[in-house]
């Protein structure tokens, strides 16, 4: 049997008995000169240490996820394509999933088919915003020239002021749509900037959040700057490699926002089968991973953000 010198046995609780080895903050000895009183403090400030170190590491820090998810994913769609309405839209609803949908007023889909554009909303499904003329830097600070972006709706020919007027125009676009007045934007190939200057701050009264790049989840969401979600945009690529990228936001308890543009066709594509995938692994993992529209998500995160910021 050990020297009883040598530890610290507290009271048996509902928890579990406990053995507290000799350290400065629990000395094996409680001297007599302490007095009942002061060996009592000593003792419940032990047992509150230990009460502290049974929470597990990182369990006060994990953000609050809806019906106790570990991490939440948002489905997006831009440019408002036909493969939307022929191909992920009917495979979200055969799954019983959203998606959030970034839409440009000069969508030739948009045009030809507002009726069931506007029936997607009605089901659920978020129509947000992706400017009227999807205006993109010609010439991006990394990569390639972008030679198909037309000389007037290159960004860096228009100011601060004319983006936030057409952006403002396309959100009336949508109210007429589908009568919903809080709304989201996607940052047009992910460039914040217009003439070469920033042009977040001067739309972020219009928007409950927009979507960023990066190619990676966020993590910091306690700090996360709403106006710059990041997202992965996914071209080309496998259902696993999906499904990957939301096991990473599960793996961090954080928010993983997918980019897409084609579905099993047109543009920047992704097959159908590799999203379909991805969409029975989502099913199939709804206590886990609570996948929703980006304006609900994001709903969730500025209000924990508050409630963190508020005073107590």
């Amino acid at each position: 049997m050990s020297d009883p010198s040598e530890r610290l046995v507290v009271p048996r609780s509902p928890i579990a008995p406990v053995v507290i080895p000799r350290s400065p903050i629990a000395p094996a000895v409680i001297p007599r000169s302490f007095g009942r009183g002061g060996r009592r403090g000593i003792r419940n400030l032990v047992w509150s240490l230990v009460l502290a170190s049974a929470v597990p590491a990182g369990a006060a820090d994990s953000f609050p996820w809806p019906g106790g998810a570990k991490a939440a994913v948002v489905l997006t769609y831009d440019d408002a394509m036909d493969t939307h309405l022929d191909h992920a839209v009917p495979d979200l609803d055969a799954a019983g999933l959203v998606g959030t949908f970034f839409v440009p007023g000069h969508s030739e889909s948009l045009a030809k088919r507002l009726p069931e554009w506007r029936a997607l909303a009605a089901r659920g499904h978020e129509l947000a915003n992706h400017a009227i003329f999807h205006p993109c830097l010609r010439k991006p600070a990394s990569g390639p020239e972008r030679e198909w972006v037309k000389p007037e709706y290159a960004l860096e020919g228009y100011t601060v002021e004319r983006i936030r007027d057409e952006i403002a125009a396309m959100n009336t676009t949508l109210l007429a749509i589908d009568g919903e007045t809080v709304r989201t934007l996607a940052y047009n190939c992910c460039d914040t900037t217009a003439g070469g200057q920033s042009y977040v701050d001067a739309i972020r009264p219009l928007f409950l959040a927009a979507r960023a790049g990066e190619d990676r989840i966020a993590t910091d969401l306690r700090t996360l700057d709403p106006m710059l979600v990041p997202s992965w945009a996914a071209r080309d690529v496998t259902g696993a490699q999906l499904i990957n990228f939301g096991r990473k936001a599960v793996d961090a308890g954080g928010l993983a926002v997918f980019q897409f543009h084609g579905i099993g066709g047109q543009w920047i594509s992704v097959s159908r089968e590799a999203h379909q995938e991805l969409l029975a692994w989502l099913a199939a993992n709804r206590q886990t991973v609570w996948t929703d529209t980006f304006k609900r998500v994001m709903t969730n995160v500025t209000a924990e953000q508050k409630r963190v910021a508020s005073p107590r």
